[in-house]
């Protein structure tokens, strides 16, 4: 998996060529063809082992390690997430928002939940919030449990809440929260979403895979899919948009740091 790219690096094949983006899987034989000054930084998720190139070069990815057919050796190096093989492995990462629900909505007036859609959170006392449909209007907040009974509701003037300190949610335990608004002419926008609170012992794992943020940038990238992977989605794209603040020309970091 790539995991840090800057410059161009394509993959050559039937007279034309593929560009390459950080996160993008490459298969056994694949051949990268890197731009002069362009750098490249590739993960092998069995192993662990990281693998650093610069360009020009064309490189063979087989499948225990790569080969440069031309340039400059490739620096190897272990990367502290990707030790432990199968058990830290990078699934594909899909670019899904969460369920929105509208009715009688106009598109570009819609709720849209900023968080604690379709993910887990490291946070036992999470922020919700939600994009502003119009200013100066109120919100009705409610949230409930599987069982489907109400666990608190107010209404709020602000486009965020944190539940009171007398509302206790426990760990692993779906949720859903709903969030309407009735516009002056009788339109009404409402959205869910639905989240957990991650066990204490992901919420441990997560902290002691935890980059510093002076690491390099492919080890953020790496524990941002794990993070992903991991169902903690919310962490994840806090990491997404940074990261496309440092890489801004890489498509994919923009994509999945906008959902």
């Amino acid at each position: 998996m790539v995991t840090d790219l800057q410059g161009k690096a394509a993959m050559p094949g039937d007279g034309k060529s593929r560009d390459v983006t950080i996160l993008a899987e490459l298969a056994a034989g694949a051949q990268l063809q890197l731009e002069a000054g362009a750098a490249l930084v590739v993960l092998y998720l069995n192993s662990g082992d990281e693998y650093a190139f610069k360009g020009p070069a064309l490189v063979n990815f087989k499948a225990g390690q790569p080969e440069v057919v031309k340039g400059a050796p490739a620096q190897k190096r272990s990367s502290a997430l990707g030790k432990g093989g199968k058990d830290i492995r990078i699934k594909p990462i899909g670019m899904a928002q969460g369920a929105i629900v509208m009715r009688s909505a106009r598109p570009t007036a819609r709720i849209r939940p900023l968080s604690l859609s379709g993910t887990k959170t490291l946070e036992t006392g999470p922020e919700f919030r939600w994009q502003e449909v119009q200013p100066g209007i109120k919100y009705q907040f409610e949230i409930s449990d599987d069982t489907g009974r109400t666990l608190y509701e107010a209404q709020v003037a602000t486009t965020s809440l944190k539940l009171p300190s007398n509302v206790q949610l426990k760990e692993g335990a779906p949720y859903t929260w709903e969030v309407s608004t009735r516009l002056a002419d009788g339109r009404k926008y409402s959205s869910t979403g639905d989240f957990s609170i991650a066990p204490a012992d992901l919420r441990a794992q997560a902290e002691a895979l935890r980059p510093a943020q002076s690491a390099p940038l492919s080890a953020r990238v790496t524990y941002a899919a794990w993070l992903n992977q991991a169902e903690l989605k919310d962490e994840a794209r806090r990491y997404w948009r940074a990261l496309a603040t440092e890489r801004p020309d890489d498509s994919r970091l923009r994509a999945l740091a906008a959902e």
